[in-house]
Formats: C-alpha cells, sequence, structure tokens
C-alpha cells in the first residue's frame, strides 16, 4: 500500500516504462525469480549467497571481512564481528561533514503571486559536493529539486527555479562566505537538482571534499545512519537514527502541485526537520546512501524521514550533468522500454554467513507497448533478469528499482541487453537506443 506523505521543506509537496505491485498465487511465475534463472544458467550457491552477491553490503565491516578471508579467514562474518571493533563512526561523520552544503536560495516574488509572503524571501536547504575540482575552484552539488524550486517566484534559469543560490560550507555559514551557484539541471519527477559552483576561492582554499558514494540497494534494515542538513535553517547538524525500512514507493505532490507521483525512497527515523531537504543520508563509513526529501506529517505518525536512495540519485544527477555537456536541456533523458511491469511475487532471503536480510522480487512484464523499441523482441509475462548497458556490468535485477534506476545510465547510441525468462527458456534480448524517441525527458 502506498503513502502519502508531505515534502519536508517549504512545499507541500511516469514515460512508458510503468511500475505497479500486484500480488499473484502461487503458479509459474513464482518458479522463475531471479535465483531460479540463475540457476538454470549454472548458478549454483546457496540463494543467500546470490542475494549477497547480487545486491551486496553496505557494511564496512564486512568488506574487511572478506579481505580476512582472502587472508585465510575461516570464520563466518558473525563470528569475525566478535572479533573486531569498528572505527569511531563520529570520525566517518565528521569526513562527511565536510562534503555538504548549506543551500540558501533568495526569491524574489512574482507580482502575480497571491501568497502573503514578503516580495523578497529566502528558503533553505542542504546539499551535498558531488564533484570538486579545487584547483579551478569547482564543483557540482546535489541537492533537492524542490529545495531550488518555487512556484511562486519569478526565475530567469528555468521556469521558477531560483536564480540567486547561495552555498555556504561547513563552518562557514557567515555572510563573506557565501558562494554563488547556478541552476545546471535537475528532474522534478524526481527531486533531484545539480548545482554548479565556478571559480570560488572558498572551494579553492577550503578543507571541502567530493562525497564518497555508497550502494543504497546493499543497506540493510537496522543500519545506523545519519542524517546531515540545515533544520530549522540554523545551521548544519547531525542526527542519527537507523534505516526503518530499505526501499518503498511513496507518493510525493510535485514541486510545482501539478500531480502526485509515486517516488522510491528509504525510510528512517532519524529526525528530519524542515532543512533537512537535499541533504545527505550516511552510512557509519560516512559514505552517501541516500538524499533526504521528505517526512511525514500525519497526525499520530513519528519518526517517518525519508530519503532518495543514492543509487537512483546519482544516476540522475549524472544523467543530468551529461545531458547538459550535449544539449541544451536541463533534465535528464531516461531510457523508454515501453514496457509495463509489476512485481508478481515478493519473498524475504536470510542469509547466515553475512546475518542479513534481504528482499528479492519477482518481476514480470504486463504489457508491451506497439511502436516502440521492445516490441517484438520482450513479451507479456516475460520474467526481467537482468540488463547490461554497453560494456558495463550485468545488473540483475532482483528489485524493480533496480530497472527502473539502470535506465537513467543509458546514453544515445547504448546497446542494452535484457535478459529475461521465457516459459522454459532463457532469452538475452538486444536493443539499440540510437534514437531521440528512445527516451524521456524528465525536467
Amino acid at each position: 500500500m502506498k503513502k502519502s506523505v508531505k515534502y519536508i521543506a517549504l512545499l507541500a509537496l511516469t514515460g512508458t516504462l510503468a511500475l505497479s505491485l500486484s500480488a499473484c498465487g502461487a503458479g509459474s511465475v513464482l518458479k522463475r525469480n531471479p535465483y531460479s534463472v540463475a540457476t538454470g544458467l549454472g548458478y549454483t550457491e546457496t540463494l543467500g549467497d546470490f542475494m549477497n552477491e547480487t545486491q551486496g553490503t553496505s557494511s564496512e565491516a564486512y568488506r574487511l571481512y572478506q579481505d580476512a578471508k582472502r587472508d585465510g579467514y575461516e570464520g563466518t562474518f558473525v563470528d569475525f564481528l566478535k572479533e573486531i571493533g569498528l572505527g569511531d563512526p563520529a570520525l566517518s561523520t565528521n569526513r562527511a561533514l565536510m562534503s555538504s552544503v548549506a543551500v540558501v536560495c533568495n526569491y524574489e516574488r512574482s507580482s502575480s503571486s497571491v501568497f502573503e509572503t514578503p516580495s523578497n524571501y529566502s528558503a533553505m536547504g542542504g546539499g551535498i559536493i558531488y564533484s570538486i575540482d579545487r584547483e579551478k575552484g569547482n564543483a557540482l552539488v546535489i541537492t533537492n529539486y524542490h529545495v531550488v524550486y518555487n512556484d511562486a517566484s519569478k526565475g530567469t534559469t528555468a521556469p521558477r527555479i531560483c536564480n540567486d543560490i547561495e552555498l555556504y560550507l561547513y563552518g562557514g555559514m557567515t555572510s563573506g562566505r557565501a558562494i554563488e551557484a547556478t541552476y545546471l539541471g535537475g528532474a522534478m519527477q524526481y527531486d533531484i537538482a545539480v548545482l554548479k559552483i565556478e571559480n570560488s576561492e572558498e572551494i579553492k582554499n577550503s578543507s571541502c571534499r567530493a562525497v564518497t558514494l555508497g550502494n543504497s540497494d546493499a543497506v540493510t534494515v537496522g543500519e545506523s545512519v545519519y542524517a546531515i542538513g540545515n533544520p530549522d535553517a540554523s545551521g548544519f547538524s547531525v542526527s542519527s537514527g537507523i534505516i526503518s525500512v530499505d526501499a518503498e514507493y511513496i507518493d510525493i505532490d510535485l514541486s510545482d502541485g501539478s500531480a502526485s507521483v509515486s517516488m522510491l525512497e528509504m525510510r528512517t527515523d532519524a529526525p528530519i526537520n524542515h532543512g533537512n531537504s537535499g541533504g545527505g543520508l550516511f552510512n557509519a563509513a560516512g559514505e552517501l546512501v541516500g538524499v533526504v526529501n521528505a517526512r511525514s506529517e500525519r497526525s499520530g505518525v513519528e519518526h517517518f524521514g525519508y530519503a532518495i536512495p543514492v543509487n537512483l540519485a546519482a544516476a540522475v544527477a549524472q544523467n543530468v550533468i551529461d545531458n547538459s555537456a550535449v544539449n541544451s536541456s536541463q533534465g535528464a533523458l531516461r531510457a523508454t522500454l515501453g514496457i509495463t511491469v509489476s512485481t508478481t511475487d515478493r519473498q524475504g532471503v536470510f542469509d547466515d554467513g553475512t546475518g542479513k536480510a534481504y528482499t528479492l522480487e519477482t518481476v514480470t512484464i504486463q504489457d508491451v507497448s506497439l511502436s516502440t523499441i521492445s516490441f517484438g523482441k520482450l513479451h507479456k509475462d516475460d520474467v526481467l533478469y537482468s540488463i547490461k548497458i554497453g560494456d558495463g556490468q550485468e545488473r540483475v535485477i532482483t528489485r524493480q528499482h533496480v530497472l527502473t534506476t539502470a535506465l537513467f545510465d543509458v546514453r544515445k547510441g547504448d546497446t542494452v541487453i535484457l535478459t529475461v525468462s521465457r516459459g522454459e527458456d532463457t532469452v538475452s534480448v538486444e536493443l539499440k537506443f540510437d534514437e531521440d524517441k528512445n527516451f524521456s525527458l524528465y525536467d
């Protein structure tokens, strides 16, 4: 069941790849989940091993465990945890602070506005330094679209996008240390925006750093996380909690109020307040696992904060960056398959080796649209197994959102190989994305 929440910042707050969730009884589809396909292709390890290999782990401890195993350690991961002490998460959080920024948007109210707000006003949120060229003083910053958008304001760089954006580094929230930023692009439907900094002396002379990206598909329910933002516009602040739900879809109103969309989110019980929007959600290793963008404001509901999983957020951001380099659009171009899919089965899997619980979904094609790239190649009732883009790594579609995220990584000219289970056969379908009509614009 979908939940409806409001954005936590200033406003309360698909394409022909349609996503839905439907339950069904036992049948042939249930026998063709990704693990059964893998075993048919020769995979011999356990279901737990399969989930660990395809979804991975975001745990620094598990990476250390893997290193120890290569050096001859013979115990289980649980045994290993009992024998080691991890570094202080506070130090990792401090590193994450150096990748965080406060975002201040100075708006000019449109003359047609009916809102009782001063003609000039400011809105505040957070952001994350995605990349940096310290020598040139350049950087790219990820934040939420709704942080830099206001439907009642004037904007020149894009409709209703703030044209006076200031950023502040950790420890530098004084009037003389404001960093001018401009809007590079974004996708309202995914609540991601990218800001650009050029030739900043503050960047050149600072200790700020590009964020280290984690793997949101590997996040574990119960894992400790830390939200860094600018809550209540009171400056940088860190709050802690755990991952409550690793991936779910919730209904959120778009920034312009034109529609409500189903948005992929991670849920956390870390305190999330107005001004946290656009800030990072970090794991204990200081890796970014999500971009905070919402909280529940329903009466009687507490500790429901939400963050866009970093795999999706970074894919959208990189798409915006790449797209801005080749054309004048400020949006993201997502590859369009022309299929409707649904999750026809879902099961929980526990791996004794890692002590981790996983979710495995069976993602099935419900319809293939006429005159699209997939027509005649993909069929109704095909069970999606994996996607491979160009020379990239094959990604097993263990969750429905793995496919959606991957489609943002497709660029014009790429060849995509989709492997599906069809009846008793496993079939690989090659799709060439060489026309503009193979993409949908999100801006």
